[in-house]
């Protein structure tokens, strides 16, 4: 352990991603719970601020802003001027731990990759990134460096507030609603299972099950979502097109009898809440994000790569074309028809 519980202030660099905040849930939690007394701040982007908005770990939540070639010293230093104690980064980037170093902590706790050793006053050792491992892990073991050994609950947790509720109940929807979360984009379109595929499985699920389709996607995907409810029989809700928000988007995955979707950030935050899960990998191994006690069907391109080999290493082989429209719709059936569901 390094942190001592009574510590006065403490600062965390969140992560810069949707999926991997979410996946820092048992070390945001494990922080809390190992510094009751202490002034937790949160230092996140600005865009993830919806995500972490309401959670009860932190007392502050700051926009942390590193780019341009001065960024880490001017943010560095606004962060520095609450004096924090601590600095426990968890992306492993030498601009946040630049950004760190700035704040003039006295402790200052990250991974050594990316040439930050001298950054840090704690530089651990970081995942072998030769073999996929799980990233909710990797964060867990820099909780137990900090906090102390025992760091286990690695839990995904998902915080609702009424901002999030608000936003999703704008689109003429609520938890009564039969709702069928897809996610058809991702931040690589190799990692995109065809649009078509998914105006396919949402028609046969609206048909079958009376589920109404919503599309989810960041501003940027607009076309990509409004393809697919446009090619859809079913009456289905284009959320981008209709302003769906990461603050609705959080209230829809928690109401969505069933996902399914890429590997990309929504997907955790529906698997966070307890909702039923159909992820499609292609060119990404499934193994980086995985996630304890969810609910969840992974269906891979190639089931069968070999345990030694890294699905991101062989794309051509874990093409995600191969996924079937019957493979999803088998999963999902699968998924309904658990028991307790």
């Amino acid at each position: 352990m390094i942190i001592p519980g009574d510590i006065d202030r403490l600062l965390l660099v969140a992560p810069s991603w949707i999926g991997d905040t979410i996946m820092a849930s048992g070390f945001f939690r494990t922080a809390r719970a190992a510094c009751p007394s202490a002034e937790i701040t949160l230092a996140t982007p600005a865009n993830l601020l919806p995500i972490v908005h309401g959670a009860p770990w932190f007392d502050r939540i700051e926009v942390i802003d590193a780019g341009g070639l001065l960024g880490p010293v001017s943010t560095g230093r606004r962060l520095g001027r609450h004096r924090p104690d601590a600095v426990v980064l968890l992306p492993g980037s030498f601009r946040t731990a630049m950004t760190a170093w700035w704040t003039r902590a006295p402790i200052r706790i990250g991974t050594r990759r990316d040439g930050r050793r001298l950054l840090l006053t704690h530089a651990l050792p970081d995942s072998d990134r030769r073999h996929a491992a799980s990233t909710v892990e990797h964060y867990m073991r820099i909780a137990r460096s900090a906090f102390g050994e025992h760091a286990t609950d690695a839990a995904l947790e998902l915080v609702i507030t009424d901002d999030d509720t608000q936003s999703a109940t704008k689109l003429g929807i609520d938890a009564s609603t039969p709702l069928l979360l897809l996610v058809p984009g991702a931040n690589r379109r190799d990692k995109r299972w065809p649009a078509e595929r998914f105006a396919a499985v949402g028609d046969a699920l609206h048909e079958q099950l009376g589920l109404l389709p919503i599309v989810a996607g960041a501003p940027a995907e607009a076309e990509l979502t409004r393809s697919i409810t446009e090619a859809m029989k079913a009456p289905a809700i284009d959320g981008p097109a209709r302003g769906l928000d990461l603050h609705g988007l959080k209230a829809v995955a928690t109401w969505s009898r069933l996902a399914i979707s890429n590997d990309t950030g929504p997907r955790h935050l529906a698997a966070a809440a307890g909702t039923p899960v159909v992820s499609l990998f292609g060119p990404t191994d499934h193994r980086w994000t995985t996630l304890p006690g969810c609910r969840e069907h992974l269906l891979l391109a190639e089931p069968f790569l070999p345990e030694s080999t890294v699905a991101d290493r062989v794309p051509d082989q874990c093409d995600i074309n191969r996924i079937t429209v019957g493979d999803v719709l088998e999963a999902a059936r699968r998924l309904l028809d658990a028991p307790g569901h």
